[in-house]
């Protein structure tokens, strides 16, 4: 990836250790497009060592206020699988390289955070945001089941949460969110920029080895028997101290 990579839609830069992007539609409420997504892709699978966290956040007063569809484009009958590699794949391929990337993701958040905006924050490992900030899954509405919203967070909140966002439709405050798990930290609106400057630098006094195996072991334990998960500790911890020698 070039030093600093932009387009209209989405900023996508190296500022020292940080692979910083900014969602850049803030007269859309920063809804994400597909060639959002692309770009945000190519730039997580391109990361390079140098690099010991990825920063997502947004300009404007929303995070992300959902994505534009390209369904009205599909024409009057589209199939299911023509609806399934159009409508579907690219945000599931955006949530799964969020995730996949090996280094810590962290998200600012302030204003609204809805649908795919909910689920491209709160896919983060580590989710910062103002105290204004709204989270909604709001698809029932149109009598659209969110299974890709689903998909993206049934292994960061418990289903009980997930089930009445969804079907109740209703906004969760940053503090609701909080509570449910889906945030980290909740900060006046005002200083959301200096707290999350503040989490960055703390992070960054870290090696990008220590950075890297807190995400595996994060990413891969809670699916494991706690035998497995004992065995993945030890080797994380060991390879990570191997390289001080």
């Amino acid at each position: 990836m070039d030093k600093e990579q932009m387009s209209e839609q989405v900023k996508i830069s190296i500022d020292g250790e940080v692979l910083a992007i900014r969602l850049n539609r803030a007269d859309k409420g920063n809804a994400l497009t597909a060639r959002m997504g692309e770009l945000i892709i190519e730039a997580l699978a391109t990361i390079s060592a140098s690099v010991k966290l990825v920063r997502i956040d947004a300009e404007g007063a929303d995070f992300c206020a959902g994505r534009d569809s390209p369904i009205p484009t599909l024409g009057p009958k589209p199939s299911a699988e023509t609806v399934r590699q159009i409508v579907a794949l690219p945000p599931l391929a955006l949530y799964d390289a969020i995730k996949a990337v090996p280094v810590p993701v962290v998200a600012v958040v302030r204003g609204r955070a809805v649908g795919a905006g909910c689920a491209l924050a709160c896919v983060a490992d580590l989710v910062v945001c103002a105290d204004n900030a709204v989270f909604q899954i709001p698809e029932m509405e149109r009598d659209i089941p969110p299974t890709l919203v689903m998909a993206a967070l049934a292994d960061r909140v418990p289903v009980k949460t997930l089930a009445q966002m969804v079907y109740s439709r209703e906004p969760l405050s940053a503090a609701q969110a909080r509570e449910a798990g889906l945030v980290s930290n909740v900060v006046p609106a005002a200083g959301l920029d200096a707290a999350a400057d503040e989490l960055v630098k703390t992070m960054l006094g870290n090696g990008s080895v220590t950075l890297r195996a807190v995400k595996q072991f994060l990413s891969l334990a809670p699916g494991m028997t706690p035998s497995s998960a004992s065995a993945l500790a030890g080797h994380l911890a060991a390879t990570a101290l191997s390289t001080r020698f």
